[in-house]
Order: structure tokens, then C-alpha cells, then sequence
């Protein structure tokens, strides 16, 4: 009314025409809208179906209703002779069919609009764990549906959704049903998306106050809640939140109702029936009051101030309706087209055209926002947040805490006005499990939504540096996980180091091996003409003493940080060294032989010109050492490599071997060597023991054997320093057997039985036995 009259007192708006209305009131019935329609439709109060009782017809749309079901039911017929129909309060998303609806505007956003508010403002709290309690009907249940996939999109979980029935004999079973499952939930916040008739059924029993506990937040239906005096069940909502309309003040509309209309109450029916609803005052048709009070104008007054406070949030809405169709008609009769229309096609064509203005019309507010129609016959979705707030006398205040603005998807919480409920000294959380913190991951429980999860460590080289990650992160390749797994730090460097424990005592035994070694050398070419040396191939001893010098001394190229030449260099030459150590060993042990038993062999090397037998056996075995070594060089060298996996949080830099398979095949050729050796010294180990050393052979042959195959084994189980040090312990171990077994005897004669060391006559032993094999002619 207000609205309509202010339009016709414009001189810019629709100038020279005047507004005229009829205003039905069809409360919550679908069957008193229907009669209603059809009445407006013939122009009558009886209403003729398919038929238009007056000649100029001047209706040209509707405006209404508030709730979805009534707004259907009136546009069922709206929509079948195209007139433009604009609701004020109907946010059902079915209007946004524009096949079955061409014609219906709503000047409330799309209720799917809110959805992206409820989880805006779930989100700002970190609520992810929520449930929803909605109404046993069509409408109510699809769209909670639609809010739960929604919630679930963006990581926010529902752990139930229930509905609370309309029907007398289903719905107190319901809402106990609700209430018992709230009770067992940990769920903290829970939304409203139900009626309010759902809501009071809800909140109704005495049950009710065992889920004070929670924070709700109510949908845009719910608006009307607080405005029907049933604040007392609504203790158990106190500090929830509300999603609204936007508040828009109307200028001078409580002026209309506190004065002008007072002065005309009495030919007013509306203001009649509205005073006699709200207060109980009611005029006659003689001016008359009906009941025993006069009327006070003074309470009137206060009472239309009161409810000027409370909301204008649907008035503004209907006030936006009524201007929406005032604009669309004032830029279709100022048209060309429509002025050169005759009064009959204007009236034929007035709805087709009445509709393409509302589709296009674009208006802006006093506040200075623009007003439009988007594609779907709806406003944008602008919300604000209120929070109920309770006080002791039981009245309820909405405090606006926050705004959505559609524009920038952006929603605006002013926390410091928010007041929470009594139960809550501080802002509540509501989520199935706390979040994890660094240095874990997120496992979800299984047959639980995904918002319920374990926290686990994260696995080896994995960091996480955020809180409630759902996987952890891999650090670089020379990075490790710090003991808390929340950042990544260097990985340290390891490999056999004269600092270490291990590279200490092994250099250390290398050393004393070398200078035990130096000795016996100094000792054998001080004696070098007493009959023991001469008589064990003075020659060779010293080539041995000199491989196993080279021996213990490769130890040292092992130990500290690999490079590239001292990967090349340590397998090559230990391999080539002791190919000559064990070819020296294998030369002294023919050697015997052919002394004692080999004439034929001896008279040929003879006639070859004197050549000397064992340093040929050297020379031949340890060249195919070298050739093999060579091969291994040119082909596929060792290098450097960094291993990253071995041990955790370390990179262990080793030398890789190249080919493996030369690797091995020259550490087989060592082997070979070393049987060919033992079995001929156990050949000649009954050989007459006069300085005969077969027997020292065969033992340290045993010996060095007995170390190489037990190396294999460990050094394929072992990585990383602990395979250098075991390569080591290997080459010291065997050089050392050798070493003690065949010179130690020899030291002991020369520097402690010197009367031993004499050149003497064979003894019975000796001569016997060369009698017995020496040929007759």
C-alpha cells in the first residue's frame, strides 16, 4: 500500500497513471490462493473459471505470496495466460525453471544461495564436523541434500540428517529420535534447514534442553521465528547464528502507519485488522470501538516503532516487488512500440511485454546497490548473519554480526560482537578429530566420513610443515626429515673416515702391518747370503714381501671420502697386487717341486737358456691379472656414487664398482690362484723339510682361502662403510696370514737359531729321498 502510493505521488515514475491493487489475503492456504487467483483473473468476487467478466481488464501481474507452496500453486495458473508474477519470500530453487516459470520474478535470492553462506561461515570457524536437522517434506529434504553434497565438496562432513515428520502421529517419534542422536553425537553445530512449525516441534519436548550444548545456524525460513512470541523454547538456541535477508530501512514508512494511516484507520480495513490481531483494538464501521478500552493512540504508536525495530526485512522485499513492476511498466509505455500500439493490442501484448522489462530492468537503490533479475528470475544471494542472543527476561535480540557479498564471494564476521551461548566461554569447535599436528598425516577410519581420521607419523624421508595435511611431503634427494618431521635439513655425509672408530683401528692396523713388513724385509736383505734366504728363492721373497707391502698399504686408498681416481684405484690395484703376492707364493711352491722331483723339467728350462722358472710363473699369472684390470678401466671404470637409501638421513658416498662382473671375475682369478697354490703345497708338503717352506705354504694358502670365502657373504649383506670396512679387514687379514705364515719361521732361524742357518750336507732324509728318485740309466 505504502509502496503504491509513493509511486503515485511521483512525478517521475509512471507520471499521469495511477496504481491501482487488490490485496487477498490467502494466509497459508494453497486453496484460499487458488480462489484468489481465479477471483483476480474474472474480475470477480465468485470466480468463473476461463472467463474474464469485465470488458478492460486492467490487470497486468501479481505480487506474491511469501511461501513456496502458495507461490506454486498461484503461478500453476499465472503462468498459463503469461502474467508476470514477482514473489517476496519464495526461495524454492524449482522457480528456476524458466520453461515451466517464464514469467515468475522473486525478489528474495535463490535458496541454494544460502548454501554458500552456511559453509562460508562453517568454514571462518573451522566447523567441519556438523549435522542437520530438516523437515519431512519434498522441498526441505532435496535441498538439505543438495547442502550436504555441497559441505562434503568443500572437506565439511554431515554425521546425520534428520528429519522431523508433519504428520501427528509420526513427528514426536522424530524429534525424540533427533534430540537421542544429537545427544550421542560429538557433533557441535547443527544446522536448521527445516519450517518453523518443524523447528517448534523440535525444540518442544522436554528433551529439548539435553542439547543446550550446541551452536545452530538457522536458514533464511526461520526469519519469522523470533516475531511469533515462542521466545521461551528458544532458550536452548541461545548465541546461534541466523542467515537473513539484508535489513533495508523503508524512509517514511513508519511515518505512513503512525499517522497518516491513523487518521483514516476507520475506512481502512488492513490497518483495521491488523490492529485488532497485534493489540486488540478494533474500530466500528461508526467509528465506534468494539471493545471496552479506547484506543490509545500513544500504544499504537509504540507498538508500530517496536515492530519498525524488530525487521524490515520482508517489507522490503514486498516494497521492491511493487517498484520492480512500476519501473517495468514505466520503460514499457515510454516505449515507441507500445505508443504506436492500438488500446486493444496493448492490452494483449501488455504481458508479453510487461515481462521483457522485468527480465532486462536494472535499478539503483537509494543505498546505492544495484537491484536486478539474474537469468534464473531471482536477486543475487546478499545475506546477513545475526545471532540470537537471549537475555534473562526471555527476550530474543538478532545482533548483525556479518554480511555476504555475492559480488566478491566474500563473507564479512565481526567476532567481537558475536555473544555465545552459556555453555561456550569461548569460540566452540566442532570437528570429528583435532587436527593433526606437524610432522603427521591424515588416515581415514575406515566405513567413518572422511573428516574422522588417525593421525600417523609421517613415513621416512616425508616432512609435513602444516597442520591436518592429508600427505606428507618428500624431501630433496640430500635432505632428510629433522626428528620432528616438520622441515627437511641436510642429509649428513658418511663414509669410512680416519675419524671414525673403525677407519681409526683399521689404518691403525695397516700401519703396524707395514712396518712389520718393512722389517722382515730390512731382516732378509741384511741375511740376504745366509743359506735360508738363498736357499727359499731370495728373488721372489722379496717380490712377495714387496706385494704384501703394496697390500697393506692399499688399505689407506679405502678409507676416507671416495673420488674419482681412488675409485679407480683401490679394487684395481688390491686385485693386481695380490694376483702378484699369490703368483710369488705359487712360484716358490714349483719351484720345490721341480728341486725335488721335476729333472726332465729342469734339464729343458736348461736348454731354453737358463730361464728362471718361478719369476716366469709371476710374471705369466699376475699379466693376466693386469689384462683383466685394463679391460675393467677401459670398458666401465669405478666412480663416485651417492647412495640416499641405504641408511636413513645419511648419504653415504661409495665408489661403484662399474661392471660387477669384472669386479668379480678378477677377484675369481685371485681365487684360482689361490688353489692352484694350495694344492701344489699340499703336493709337496712331505717333501724333505730341510728350509722346505711347503708346509708354511699350504697353511697360509688354507689361511688366506679360509678369509676370502668367508668375505663374499659379508660383503654382499653389508652397504655403505661397513662393506669398505669388512674389503679391508679381508685384504689385512689374508696379506697378514701370508705374511706370518711363510716369514715368521724364517725370522725366527735367522734372528733367533742363527746356529740353524748354516750350509750343511743333506741329511739321511733328504739324501734318501732324492736316491729313491733319481733315475737309472
Amino acid at each position: 500500500m505504502y509502496a503504491i502510493e509513493e509511486i503515485n505521488n511521483s512525478t517521475e515514475l509512471l507520471p499521469n497513471i495511477t496504481l491501482g491493487y487488490r490485496i487477498h489475503d490467502a494466509c497459508t492456504s494453497e486453496a484460499m490462493a487458488l480462489t484468489s487467483t481465479l477471483s483476480l483473473l474474472s474480475e470477480e468476487e465468485t470466480p468463473a473459471l476461463n472467463y474474464i467478466c469485465q470488458p478492460d481488464q486492467k490487470l497486468v501481474a501479481f505480487v506474491g505470496h511469501l511461501l513456496s507452496s502458495v507461490t506454486y500453486s498461484i503461478a500453476e495458473i499465472t503462468q498459463l495466460y503469461g502474467y508476470p508474477q514477482i514473489s517476496y519470500g519464495a526461495l524454492d530453487p524449482m522457480f528456476n525453471d524458466r520453461i515451466h516459470f517464464p514469467s515468475v520474478y522473486r525478489t528474495v535470492p535463490n535458496e541454494y544461495s544460502q548454501f554458500r553462506v552456511i559453509i562460508k561461515l562453517l568454514k571462518h570457524f573451522g566447523w567441519t564436523w556438523v549435522g542437520i536437522i530438516t523437515s519431512d517434506d519434498d522441498s526441505n529434504r532435496q535441498a538439505s541434500e543438495e547442502l550436504r553434497k555441497e559441505m562434503e565438496k568443500n572437506g565439511i562432513c554431515v554425521d546425520f540428517l534428520k528429519a522431523i515428520s508433519s504428520s501427528p502421529d509420526l513427528r514426536e517419534k522424530r524429534a525424540v529420535e533427533a534430540v537421542e542422536t544429537i545427544k550421542n553425537s560429538s557433533v557441535r553445530v547443527i544446522i536448521l534447514y527445516c519450517r518453523a512449525s518443524s523447528l517448534f516441534v523440535f525444540l518442544g519436548f522436554q528433551t529439548s534442553h539435553q542439547i543446550s550444548e550446541r551452536v545452530f545456524i538457522c536458514s533464511v525460513a526461520l526469519n519469522i521465528v523470533t516475531e511469533l512470541g515462542f521466545n521461551k523454547l528458544l532458550y536452548s538456541m541461545n548465541g546461534s547464528f541466523l542467515i537473513s535477508l539484508p535489513k533495508q530501512d523503508i524512509q517514511g514508512l513508519n511515518n505512513f502507519f503512525s499517522h497518516r494511516l491513523m487518521t483514516d484507520m476507520n475506512k481502512n480495513i488492513f490497518v483495521n485488522r491488523f490492529l485488532m490481531l497485534n493489540i486488540g483494538y478494533s474500530y466500528g464501521q461508526s467509528g465506534g470501538v468494539i471493545n471496552s478500552s479506547r484506543l490509545n493512540y500513544d500504544m499504537i504508536k509504540e507498538h508500530l516503532l517496536q515492530e519498525e525495530t524488530i525487521t524490515h526485512r520482508i517489507k522490503h522485499t514486498i516494497y521492491m516487488a511493487v517498484y520492480a513492476l512500476a519501473h517495468a511498466l514505466d520503460k514499457m509505455q515510454l516505449s515507441r512500440e507500445f505508443l504506436e500500439m492500438s488500446s486493444k493490442e496493448k492490452i494483449s501484448k501488455m504481458r508479453l511485454k510487461l515481462n521483457y522489462y522485468l527480465k532486462n530492468i536494472h535499478l539503483k537503490m537509494a543505498s546505492g546497490e544495484e537491484f536486478f533479475f539474474t537469468e534464473d528470475g531471482n536477486i543475487p544471494g546478499k545475506f546477513d548473519i545475526l545471532n540470537w542472543v537471549i537475555d534473562k527476561n526471555g527476550a530474543v535480540n538478532r545482533i548483525h554480526v556479518g554480511r555476504f557479498l555475492p559480488n566478491t564471494d566474500q563473507l564479512i564476521i565481526n567476532e567481537t560482537a558475536i555473544a555465545w551461548g552459556p555453555y561456550f566461554g569461548k569460540t566452540p569447535t566442532s570437528v570429528c578429530m583435532e587436527p593433526c599436528s606437524s610432522g603427521h598425516r591424515r588416515a581415514h577410519q575406515n566405513g567413518r566420513p572422511p573428516c574422522c581420521f588417525d593421525c600417523i607419523p609421517c613415513s621416512e624421508g616425508e616432512i609435513s610443515n602444516y597442520t591436518d595435511v592429508e600427505r606428507c611431503e618428500g624431501c630433496a634427494e640430500d635432505q632428510w626429515p629433522n626428528p620432528a618431521k616438520d622441515q627437511c635439513i641436510k642429509r649428513v655425509i658418511d663414509f669410512l673416515s680416519y675419524g671414525d672408530l673403525l677407519g681409526y683401528i683399521l689404518s691403525g692396523c695397516a700401519s703396524v702391518f707395514i712396518v712389520l713388513t718393512a722389517a722382515v724385509f730390512l731382516v732378509f736383505i741384511k741375511h740376504r747370503r745366509t743359506p735360508i734366504v738363498r736357499a727359499n728363492n731370495q728373488n721372489i721373497s722379496y717380490i712377495l714381501l714387496m706385494a704384501l707391502l703394496m697390500s697393506f698399504l692399499c688399505s689407506f686408498i679405502f678409507i676416507g671420502q671416495p673420488t674419482g681416481v681412488t675409485c679407480m684405484l683401490r679394487q684395481t690395484t688390491f686385485v693386481f697386487v695380490f694376483s702378484v703376492a699369490i703368483s710369488s707364493i705359487l712360484g716358490k711352491t714349483i719351484m720345490v717341486l721341480i728341486a725335488f722331483k721335476a729333472t726332465k723339467i729342469e734339464k729343458i728350462f736348461r736348454m731354453l737358456g737358463g730361464i728362471n722358472i718361478s719369476v716366469g710363473v709371476v710374471f705369466i699369472c699376475s699379466f693376466g691379472e693386469f689384462v683383466l684390470c685394463v679391460i675393467w678401466l677401459i670398458l666401465n671404470p669405478p666412480h663416485v656414487e651417492s647412495d640416499n637409501k641405504t641408511v636413513p638421513g645419511r648419504t653415504i658416498l661409495q665408489c661403484n664398482e662399474g661392471s660387477i662382473i669384472s669386479f668379480y671375475l678378477a677377484v675369481s682369478y685371485i681365487g684360482v690362484l689361490s688353489l692352484i697354490s694350495f694344492a701344489v703345497a699340499f703336493i709337496a708338503r712331505k717333501l724333505p723339510d730341510r728350509f722346505n717352506e711347503a708346509q708354511h705354504i699350504t697353511f697360509s694358502m688354507l689361511v688366506f682361502c679360509s678369509v676370502w670365502a668367508s668375505f663374499i657373504p659379508t660383503y654382499l649383506s653389508t652397504k655403505g662403510k661397513h662393506m669398505v670396512a669388512v674389503e679391508i679387514f679381508a685384504i689385512q687379514a689374508s696379506a697378514a696370514g701370508l705374511l706370518m705364515c711363510i716369514f715368521t719361521p724364517k725370522c725366527y732361524i735367522i734372528l733367533l737359531k742363527p746356529e740353524l742357518n748354516v750350509k750343511g750336507k743333506p741329511t739321511a732324509k733328504i739324501q734318501s729321498h732324492m736316491e729313491n728318485h733319481t733315475p737309472h740309466c
